[in-house]
């Protein structure tokens, strides 16, 4: 087997990295690049800390899809589609959301009340230029798996009240996807966002 150091794209620095990731951060370029291929560059955020949290501080990157929703037709009983009609606003059946999808190595639950939870009420943070030596958790999603999970936070949000969506259809484009890391802290309770 045949070991290859790994050099940023675009300044040529070594990149070090001793955990299993499909991102490499240059720390010399501030430069994010995934393989998909080839190698692309990403375009990311970096999200500040609240100054009053708590414990151990670490970054959970997410895609933040930017999707475009159209509702065709719906049929409900004993209630509303009520989490679609918060991102379509209006008598409108189209609108447009972001949907949060954690990057990372999550158990189901966990997945989802992350994705839900920034879905139905995204983040408001500032940013910073770097990681400032707080780790980041290794991203194990691509960009493209999740442009594809997309779909799945919108049907499991709707259909978090069982017995009530009997049947939609619509349509889900995706316009863009950006890398975003969060500001979490860990304590007793587990992670919890430190925005």
């Amino acid at each position: 087997m045949k070991v290859i150091q790994v050099k940023c794209p675009q300044c040529n620095s070594p990149i070090q990295s001793k955990v299993r990731d499909h991102l490499f951060y240059c720390t010399q370029c501030n430069t994010m690049h995934t393989r998909n291929g080839g190698i692309e560059k990403l375009d990311y955020e970096i999200g500040e800390f609240n100054q009053s949290a708590q414990g151990e501080r670490l970054y959970m990157p997410f895609w933040r899809v930017y999707a475009t929703l159209v509702v065709h037709s719906k049929d409900v009983e004993g209630g509303s589609l009520f989490k679609l009609t918060q991102w379509i606003k209006g008598a409108s059946n189209t609108g447009n959301m972001f949907i949060y999808i954690p990057a990372t190595e999550l158990d189901n639950a966990g997945f989802r009340a992350l994705s839900g939870r920034f879905t139905s009420n995204p983040p408001k943070y500032s940013t910073r230029l770097n990681f400032g030596n707080v780790n980041r958790l290794p991203a194990t999603i691509s960009k493209q798996e999740a442009a594809n999970l997309a779909d799945f936070v919108v049907v499991t949000m709707e259909a978090e009240q069982p017995g009530v969506l009997q049947r939609l259809n619509y349509t889900l484009t995706v316009n863009d996807t950006k890398l975003v890391f969060l500001p979490f802290v860990k304590g007793p309770q587990g992670m919890m966002p430190a925005l």
